[in-house]
């Protein structure tokens, strides 16, 4: 873990520009300088408007002895509440810095924080607010719902005082539904998709959600000035068709989704250089006014590989101008590896990493629970998928198991569904997993409380589905509010979900204390080679394990290994002979026990000392025997 650093609070305008030009580019105070390596961290993902208020003393912490005591009265009104704003905020966050510290948080990335539209809108004929952050209104301000300029540079001097670096998420593919189309002379939201000619412009949305010709206040239209452009805009409509036909280049910047609205999420004109140059400028402005050390890009594969080339360039140049040697921009590309490695730039001018949504987050998920072959999930790292060459050092991409899209995997968190009275462990063991393989690991809020949001929970007899059948504005099960709002997960309302007590948080915690050591085991976790291990169940030979069988895996730096096992059936127990690196370890050493699942609370806390576990030699394989319970996992080193 980095060691906290003292910084002096940091004043900033209380005035957002109105107009980009006026933006000042000076950092406001001291520059905090960027990790050397971003494998060394542990990111948090929160959304503002559910993670904290700060106001949490003053209710009651969810009692996992009693579920029911905090549920929901009205849950149709629990159902409409996760689509309006909950009241979470940048203070609230600040409050809590200590608890993702003990967690072994080292970087926290926050939702969007830019101001959103003040008008109610609809979607489908129902009431929906952008709490997520995505339908940005003005760019150069923050949501008042979330705090102010200076709480979100206090949040970010706060975080770096906590040893916790801060990564915004960010968006310049798309604006907010700040305007209308002109239909036959009537205004309207959203209209079918066309590639030429441009939809005629009708008017600005104002503070009251009406069509208007003239932008009055800063709660109409779009700001800054600059914005003002219905020409900026590609005015064609929303996407429908959301992946490339057979036979397309699925790298053609005219493709639909590259051009069409994100549903009524307006899209910028990013061929225009005044317009992709605005939009790197106003990402500048937010480094210098918050010196946060990276930015999360949302809806990469939306704009064309070279504007993305373009744009990142331009935040890399202004970052290092000032001092962050090493400021990361991750990106969110669906899609799959091939189209994640087209936007991955190893000598900086494109993204840094990239987040593994999709089909990666799913074999992680799958192999811990025992439900798929570990071989599917560990050949990601040898060079065997798309992206293969990219994960097998690390630094690439940026490891998830929950967050809050889910994209192609449905609408539930890793716990959701599962009864058994080992899933607080199993959870943990999913996180521990991320902790001690290739990537940079992201803890999704609320995965430490072990939540379990779905999208099951949704009644179609209060809220109908669509006609499709599906479940309408499903995020909003994945989203739940953690600090004790009307929307609070476990179908809860007015309690709040804090608890450094949960076996979920101690576990994560006490592994997080493995992988953060400075020295030679918690530099291997982090940066080392990975291997799946071999293992001898009874009488067979050595062999790679198939699904439900005990899994193993080394890290090795230098002349440093240190070995992973878990057992990913939530029923019994499991006991496996495991290879280890002969040359590492001859007949007779020892290996130590940095952690077992199965710990008390106070041995999480404080690791007993236990006999160390001897290497054994079978003929030419050096190997260890290892015992787990149902759900156990261990470290040795």
């Amino acid at each position: 873990m980095r060691v906290a650093q003292t910084k002096t609070r940091a004043s900033v305008e209380a005035t957002s520009p109105s107009e980009l030009s006026s933006a000042s580019l000076v950092p406001r105070g001291a520059v905090h300088p960027s990790p050397i390596s971003w494998r060394d961290q542990i990111l948090y993902f929160v959304l503002p408007d559910r993670f904290s208020d700060g106001h949490e003393p003053l209710r009651p912490r969810f009692d996992r002895a009693q579920p029911a005591q905090f549920r929901a009265a009205d849950r149709g009104a629990w159902m409409g509440a996760g689509l309006r704003f909950q009241g979470g905020s940048l203070k609230g966050i600040v409050s809590k810095l200590e608890y993702l510290r003990d967690l072994g948080v080292s970087a926290l990335w926050v939702g969007p924080v830019f101001r959103q539209r003040a008008d109610l809108q609809t979607y489908r004929g129902t009431v929906l607010e952008t709490y997520h952050g995505y339908g940005i209104q003005n760019f150069l301000d923050v949501d008042p719902r979330f705090g102010t300029c200076q709480d979100l540079r206090d949040l970010v001097d706060a975080a770096h005082a906590h040893g916790i670096y801060v990564v915004l998420d960010v968006i310049y593919n798309h604006s907010g539904n700040n305007w209308f189309y002109d239909v036959s002379g009537a205004a309207a939201t959203m209209v079918p998709y066309r590639a030429w000619p441009p939809y005629p412009f009708h008017g600005w949305r104002s503070a009251t959600g009406q069509s208007t010709r003239m932008i009055v206040t800063l709660d109409d239209g779009v700001w800054p000035r600059e914005f003002q452009d219905p020409d900026w805009y590609t005015r064609a409509g929303q996407v429908t068709r959301w992946d490339p036909e057979p036979g397309q280049d699925p790298l053609d910047p005219e493709l639909e989704f590259r051009r069409g609205d994100v549903f009524d999420l307006k899209d910028f004109r990013l061929g225009r250089g005044d317009v992709l140059g605005a939009l790197a400028r106003v990402y500048q402005y937010w480094i210098a006014l918050s010196d946060c050390d990276g930015f999360r890009v949302d809806t990469v594969r939306h704009v064309p590989r070279d504007v993305s080339g373009h744009f990142c360039g331009a935040i890399h140049e202004y970052a290092e101008s000032i001092g962050k040697e090493n400021f990361l921009i991750l990106g969110e590309v669906t899609g799959g590896g091939r189209m994640a490695r087209e936007y991955l730039d190893v000598f900086g001018r494109n993204l840094d990493a990239v987040l593994d949504i999709g089909a990666p987050a799913e074999k992680l998920a799958a192999m811990v629970k025992g439900l798929h072959d570990p071989v599917e999930f560990f050949d990601q790292f040898q060079g065997h998928d798309i992206l293969g060459t990219h994960r097998q050092v690390g630094r690439y991409h940026v490891s998830i198991l929950d967050d809050h899209d889910m994209v192609g995997r449905g609408k539930r968190r890793f716990a959701a569904n599962d009864t058994s009275t080992l899933r607080d462990q199993r959870v943990a063991n999913a996180v521990s997993t991320q902790f001690t393989t290739l990537g940079i690991p992201c803890v999704y809020y609320g995965t430490e409380q072990s939540f379990d949001g779905t999208e099951a929970r949704h009644d179609p007899t209060i809220e109908p589905l669509y006609e499709n059948g599906s479940v309408p504005l499903p995020d909003r099960y994945i989203r739940e509010t953690m600090f004790g709002g009307t929307f609070g997960a476990f179908e809860t309302a007015g309690c709040h979900f804090f608890d450094r007590d949960h076996p979920t948080y101690l576990r994560i915690a006490a592994v997080a204390r493995v992988r953060n050591r400075q020295d030679m085991v918690g530099l291997s976790l982090r940066r080392g080679r990975q291997y799946l291990r071999e293992i001898c169940v009874a009488s067979d030979a050595f062999a790679l394990p198939r699904a439900g069988q005990m899994v193993a895996w080394s890290r090795i730096l230098h002349q440093q290994e240190v070995l992973v096992a878990l057992n990913p059936s939530e029923t019994a127990p499991c006991s496996a002979k495991v290879t280890v690196d002969r040359l590492l370890h001859p007949p007779g050493s020892p290996l130590t026990v940095l952690y077992r699942a199965e710990w008390s609370n106070a041995e999480l806390r404080n690791p007993p000392p236990e006999p160390p576990i001897i290497v054994h030699q079978l003929g030419a394989t050096a190997c260890v025997a290892i015992d787990l319970p149902a759900a156990g996992m261990v470290i040795l080193a």
